[in-house]
């Protein structure tokens, strides 16, 4: 992986996102960046995939930011590995993405 002078290098990212049907838009809620791709395949491998019906979503994500899996994944996944609850962090999504739509 290249390395920019003063910048860290990233094997990839998971990423959590919301189906928000009020919004009608897909809305990142939380998600993590990491070093090794080691690390980024372990974490990977250790996330459940919620077998039922859910609007919550894992992305798998390399280090551009392309898609290269993804999991359905639960609320309280989500909540566990965010650290806060579900209604705030789908709060602090469609705030930023209220910004980043506003230029």
């Amino acid at each position: 992986m290249p390395k920019i002078a003063g910048e860290e290098t990233c094997a990839g990212f998971i990423q959590l996102v919301f189906f928000d049907e009020k919004l009608n838009e897909v809305i990142t809620i939380g998600g993590a960046g990491f070093r090794s791709a080691t690390d980024l395949a372990m974490a990977w491998s250790n996330l459940s995939v919620f077998n039922g019906k859910s609007s919550f979503q894992a992305d798998l994500l390399d280090a551009q930011g392309d898609i290269m899996d993804d999991k359905v994944v639960d609320v309280v996944t989500c909540e566990i590995l965010m650290g806060k609850p579900i209604t705030t962090l789908i709060a602090e999504g469609r705030s930023k993405f209220a910004a980043v739509m506003a230029g």
